[in-house]
């Protein structure tokens, strides 16, 4: 579920690291299928490599960042992992009242770019009981939405909204409507001083097979709280369900994780070295590098005294968008 604690709003626009020029996500170590390619020696050299030939920090774009007790020497340019940057800091908000927190990422189809996130974060609503869920009974009309600079390091907060002039909603519903807790809400808000960082969807396909008590990756915003600047949580559980059947007949599997509110349409990861079954049922040990496994969009626990979570399966965003 959302988080109905007070978000995190502290900068018009937005925040935090001193260090901004100095972070770069390291997609370039990834084969495709998720697979990365330099063994540890080289990422220990192209560290050393960016430590000697990094610039100074240049400076920010007037409005866009400010500063916190967070400090980089200004000679390290420091790697992120690509997936880092994939889940935005979502607020949802009811005219100038705030009700929680959530998370979302980005995916393209063709020159569209689309906001995932969970059905109950937009509606506001238990999608099992259809009651609202915030105490004052109040559903949001908008998301507030913390983007990444044009600077990676800096990031920028912009308004989408979830109903047409005419009261329609705008986001996208699975053709079970909010059986499936999932929603695809088209970006109209996406001006020049923003980067999108869609997460790739063919994550999914990656020969891996999950197996029960595999360690998985919940990406987001447990109660609102943020790692450096706006970047993300990474929360550690393990498949608590078989995932390769679905719980209760419906399209999801069971994680058992200490995740919290805020953390509601969090993406989650199988990343393993080795130990781990392709699909010819080969077993793969001392693999050169990780194999990263998208299983799916986490959308709270089944009970608030429960560390057992719900993840949908990856498919359902592709039949959103059909």
């Amino acid at each position: 579920m959302p988080n109905l604690s007070a978000a995190r709003d502290d900068a018009k626009d937005a925040p935090p690291l001193s260090s901004t020029l100095g972070y770069k996500h390291y997609n370039k170590f990834y084969e495709e299928g998720g697979v990365m390619k330099s063994q540890r020696k080289w990422m220990l050299f192209l560290f050393l490599i960016c430590i000697l030939i990094s610039p100074g920090i240049a400076k920010s774009e007037e409005g866009s960042v400010t500063k916190t007790d967070q400090s980089v020497t200004d000679s390290n340019q420091i790697l992120i992992d690509p997936l880092t940057v994939r889940p935005l800091y979502l607020i949802q908000i009811k005219g100038d009242q705030t009700l929680g927190t959530a998370t979302g990422f980005i995916v393209q189809k063709e020159n569209s770019y689309y906001l995932i996130t969970n059905w109950h974060v937009v509606s506001g609503r238990n999608p099992t009981t259809n009651q609202i869920v915030h105490p004052s009974s109040q559903v949001p009309d908008a998301l507030y939405i913390w983007h990444h600079g044009k600077q990676l390091g800096t990031w920028h907060k912009k308004k989408e909204s979830l109903y047409e002039k005419d009261g329609t909603r705008r986001w996208l519903e699975h053709k079970n409507g909010n059986k499936i807790d999932i929603v695809a809400l088209p970006l109209q808000n996406i001006a020049d001083d923003i980067t999108l960082y869609p997460f790739d969807l063919s994550l999914a396909d990656v020969n891996m097979v999950p197996e029960v008590a595999m360690p998985v990756s919940i990406i987001g915003f447990p109660l609102g709280f943020t790692s450096a600047g706006f970047f993300p949580i990474w929360k550690t559980g393990h498949i608590a369900s078989e995932p390769n059947l679905d719980y209760h007949n419906e399209p999801l599997f069971l994680i058992d994780a200490t995740t919290r509110g805020g953390m509601s349409g969090s993406p989650v990861v199988l990343r393993l070295s080795s130990g781990f079954k392709n699909k010819d049922g080969k077993m793969i040990m001392g693999s050169s590098g990780y194999r990263t496994l998208f299983l799916g969009v986490y959308s709270g626990r089944l009970s608030e005294d429960s560390e057992i979570g719900r993840v949908w399966r990856p498919r359902l965003i592709n039949e959103i968008l059909q």
